[in-house]
């Protein structure tokens, strides 16, 4: 059973979903077992702040109609949060 404040039930996903797919996404793109384990590493170290971040943002540019609609896609999550810890 998913649990969603008010304010994320307007998005395509919660916080949570959307937590889940970048990681996902992320630890997908690891080319060899040893980047594997620093993606790991960078997640523990930094992730729940970047994600939570990247979630408002994304809810922030759902929310502008001139914006994309692209944020909750895997290809929006491969071009900025993903992007974004794979930066770090």
């Amino acid at each position: 059973m998913k649990s969603e404040t008010n304010k994320e039930s307007k998005y395509p996903m919660t916080y949570e979903e959307f937590k889940e797919r970048v990681i996902e996404l992320f630890l997908g793109e690891a080319d060899s077992p040893k980047d594997l384990e620093f993606r790991m590493y960078l997640l523990n170290e930094y992730g729940d702040d970047i994600i939570r971040g990247e979630y408002e943002d994304a809810c922030y540019y759902y929310d502008d109609p001139k914006s994309p609609d692209n944020e909750f896609t895997d290809e929006g999550l491969l071009m900025q949060p993903v992007r974004i810890l794979e930066m770090i």
